[in-house]
């Protein structure tokens, strides 16, 4: 685990100017200052400087001052599932006790457990969130918890239960997702990324999430099939057959940048140039992804691709923790030759710009909010830096 952090937010209500030192200071991925301190003032970062103060300043240490990490996807509200899910007999069966378990739990412990993972999420130096909550109870959570990011209410099948709520905030915008092109009609789908358009809001949805998907949305049956018909979700209608799900979703015109598809997991060659073409944002959830498919996601092809991958980390149903550190530590150990920087900005920048807060986090640029995490670890030289940081120990 991380040696050390400490989350520092800076007061914009107030008019004082703070400066605040350590040994060194990531802006970016490409820009890292050596004895470096940001300058600060009414809670925005006024610039970045390097070499000896004069002044008073706060001087946190020898080690890193860098911007607050992203959770682009979880689920806060499957968080009292932790420890208690199959991964060995297939993702049907483990969608079936999700649902079941869900249900038994009942809304009172599924809320507890949230608000827990919420404030280990705080600590560990998460602040902003992509939140899906088909249940929609987990909002107030992320307010109360001082998370920001975005909300997003989910929904499936092929109900259409308007009008939907959205509303955009530089703290916790709300926003609606559909959950999954094998799980919801086009029709739903398509109004929903229409609701979520227009205030300029990200839309989300899962796709090329599981081999059962893609062998539904391929060949109009299978297992699949006969579980949405157990659960009466009528899919006779849809325009499926001879497709990836990534090529499903692009007809339906849900492809564009304020899209996030997130796993896309058998996601195909052609598919990738779909995604970079139309300029779409992937999250990937490899720990998620790796428990319960014993398989990875492409990171390598779609950063040729000119995609550039944001981290979530899904579910404490399908994972031990929505630590984002936990996430790049396990993304280093299981993609050897990945830059390391990129890993980086996969946790920061690339998350901040699929939730649409590029202009207030992700760096630590000049004009951007004051917060920011210290971590109290020692680095040697620059080289080691981001190796470091994403090695979580």
């Amino acid at each position: 685990m991380i040696n050390s952090i400490e989350t520092i937010v800076c007061n914009g209500s107030s008019h004082r100017r703070e400066l605040h030192r350590a040994g060194w200071i990531i802006v970016d991925s490409s820009n890292i200052i050596e004895n470096g301190y940001l300058e600060i003032e009414n809670g925005f970062i006024r610039g970045v400087h390097k070499g000896r103060l004069k002044e008073k300043c706060i001087d946190h240490g020898p080690g890193i001052i860098m911007p607050p990490l992203v959770n682009t996807h979880l689920h806060l509200e499957l968080s009292a599932l932790k420890g208690s899910m199959p991964f060995d007999k297939g993702f049907e069966f483990w969608v079936k006790t999700l649902l079941e378990k869900r249900e038994a739990l009942g809304k009172e412990k599924l809320i507890k457990e949230a608000r827990k993972a919420a404030r280990q999420l705080m600590e560990s130096g998460n602040r902003y969130v992509g939140e899906i909550s088909t249940l929609g109870i987990t909002e107030s959570i992320i307010k109360d918890s001082g998370l920001k990011g975005v909300f997003f209410h989910e929904f499936l099948g092929s109900n259409i239960q308007q009008p939907w709520f959205i509303q955009k905030t530089d703290s916790v915008s709300s926003s609606v997702a559909g959950h999954a092109p094998h799980t919801s009609s086009p029709r739903l789908l398509m109004a929903l990324k229409k609701c979520s358009g227009l205030d300029g809001l990200p839309f989300c949805i899962h796709v090329a999430e599981s081999d059962d998907e893609t062998r539904f949305i391929r060949d109009k049956k299978g297992a699949w099939a006969d579980f949405l018909t157990l659960r009466e979700i009528d899919w006779s209608s849809w325009d499926i057959g001879s497709k990836t799900p990534v090529q499903y979703v692009n007809d339906m015109g849900l492809l564009d940048p304020l899209t996030i598809v997130v796993h896309a997991l058998t996601a195909n060659d052609a598919d990738m140039e779909l995604l970079a073409r139309s300029k779409t944002k992937v999250c990937v959830c490899p720990r998620s992804n790796w428990n319960l498919h014993g398989k990875l996601p492409d990171i390598k092809t779609m950063i040729k691709k000119g995609i550039q991958p944001a981290l979530g980390t899904d579910s404490l149903a399908s994972c031990d923790s929505l630590n984002i550190f936990d996430e790049m530590a396990f993304v280093q150990n299981h993609y050897p030759g990945l830059d390391p920087a990129i890993v980086f900005s996969m946790a920061t920048i690339n998350g901040a710009r699929a939730l649409g807060f590029e202009q207030i986090t992700g760096t630590l640029s000049k004009g951007k909010k004051a917060e920011f995490l210290y971590r109290s670890v020692c680095i040697k030289n620059k080289k080691d830096l981001f190796q470091r940081i994403i090695s979580n120990d």
